[in-house]
């Protein structure tokens, strides 16, 4: 729902500042970033909802259904790679360059606006996969938990139950 409220909030960003853009020295790169964001947040959203589907099926008993699950869970994390690159770009255009293209001062800040958004929800992101990913904790990466007692003490301590 996130990233759905996010692509439909950048498409009217893009739509509302589009005549911003051409009156900017360099409004096509904007453009394009704005373009880029968007097919990235699509991406994600159609990652989300084949996520969402597969974890519908099967059950605790029965995890055949759900075997492309850990695929899927794995191209999502690394569509953070581009979009880590893409927002990186956005960065550099909205924060250094920003003085030779001429642009309008609403453009830019809502290109700062929208990578600070983007930089933030990556951090999120991560520190998502790495708690996650990693469900009984690295101490016990090389030994399984005595119990299942022991496991859920990791994560009542992990949520601070």
């Amino acid at each position: 729902m996130y990233f759905v409220c996010r692509l439909i909030a950048l498409a009217a960003l893009l739509v509302v500042h589009n005549d911003l853009l051409y009156q900017c020295e360099s409004g096509h790169l904007l453009r394009l970033y704005y373009v880029g964001t968007l097919l990235l947040l699509s991406v994600a959203i159609i990652l989300c909802i084949a996520i969402v589907f597969v974890s519908a099926h099967g059950t605790i008993a029965d995890e055949r259904p759900r075997a492309k699950l850990p695929s899927l869970l794995h191209v999502r994390t690394f569509l953070l790679l581009p979009d880590l690159a893409w927002t990186a770009m956005g960065t550099k255009w909205a924060f250094k360059d920003e003085a030779g293209t001429k642009c309008t001062t609403d453009a830019v800040a809502v290109v700062r606006s929208v990578v600070i958004v983007s930089w933030l929800l990556q951090l999120a992101f991560i520190i998502s996969v790495l708690l996650f990913f990693d469900p009984l904790g690295h101490r016990h990466a090389s030994t399984h938990p005595s119990s299942l007692q022991d496991s859920q003490k990791l994560w009542k301590k992990r949520f601070g139950i």
